[in-house]
């Protein structure tokens, strides 16, 4: 079965030894040396192979799931048997109170890291999964509602980080704006999944000239350190980093998942969620290689 740490490196890297082709029939096929192979269809769902021959699902909404080679069901974030860890029952995590929940969303205690921001959720009865597109913050914040104040809930958790880094980023250009926003999601996640600074994207080949490209590499470096800054702001830099995590856990602790759904709420709040604006170009944003401009 594949491991945690294949199932987060699903995308071509570089110095991966990844091998890309793009097929006549419009689909991408992706190859590495240890024998994984992905396929990316048309209408935007994935299929990765793995060498055992289990299978990973993605659908064009995000929906993972993963199968043996027999069929059977697999935990899409670490390989083990659905449900449990091979033949393990799995533990009942410690209760949560109110009090304590609250003291994680206010930074007054830091959540160690993902398992115990799953458990979290477990302990409430809050299922980590979320059932429609760009709804991870509404879902959790539903299912929170009768354990939270609301001036507590999910839907306002990420209001004030967002609204500093968009009282910088409203006054320039949308391909900037999209850069910097990307730059800040990314470098949430990856903080919160113990990962360090997010890899630069290259930048280059864009449409408006190598002056854009450099204004978008700008862009993006101002932001990531921005976000670094929110972080490291005393409680409320481990407040928004708790958050992070709840929001990684419910989307079944898939990273790729969480920062596509920050992207998508840094979107609507600075109005880039039309028909034709930065969500509709960046539909989803790739993991763990940061989409560029």
């Amino acid at each position: 079965m594949p491991t945690a740490e294949q199932l987060a490196h699903i995308q071509p890297v570089d110095g991966d030894g990844a091998n890309v082709v793009r097929n006549d029939d419009g689909t991408t096929s992706t190859s590495w040396p240890d024998g994984t192979v992905r396929v990316d269809e048309t209408d935007g769902s994935v299929m990765v192979t793995f060498a055992d021959d289990s299978v990973l699902n993605i659908d064009k909404d995000g929906t993972r799931t993963l199968n043996d080679v027999s069929g059977s069901p697999l935990d899409p974030r670490t390989g083990e048997a659905a449900g449990g860890q091979g033949e393990q029952e799995v533990p009942t995590p410690e209760a949560t109170t109110v009090k304590e929940l609250q003291e994680f969303v206010e930074g007054v205690t830091s959540i160690a890291d993902l398992a115990k921001a799953t458990g979290i959720l477990r302990a409430l009865n809050i299922a980590a999964t979320v059932d429609h597109r760009y709804a991870a913050l509404t879902e959790l914040a539903s299912a929170f509602q009768e354990a939270l104040e609301e001036d507590l809930s999910p839907v306002g958790w990420f209001l004030q980080p967002l609204k500093a880094l968009l009282e910088v980023l409203n006054a320039i250009e949308t391909p900037e704006r999209g850069a910097s926003m990307r730059s800040w999601s990314y470098t949430l996640v990856y903080d919160a999944m113990g990962l360090g600074d997010p890899p630069e994207p290259a930048f280059s080949g864009n449409t408006l000239g190598p002056a854009q490209d450099a204004l978008d590499k700008q862009w993006w470096d101002e932001a990531r350190d921005r976000a670094k800054a929110q972080l490291a702001d005393g409680a409320s830099g481990v407040a928004l980093r708790n958050r992070v995590l709840l929001l990684i856990a419910k989307c079944a602790g898939d990273p790729a998942q969480a920062v596509t759904e920050l992207w998508a709420a840094a979107c609507r709040k600075s109005g880039d969620d039309g028909n034709a604006g930065l969500l509709a170009a960046y539909p989803s944003l790739d993991w763990p290689q940061p989409t560029g401009a």
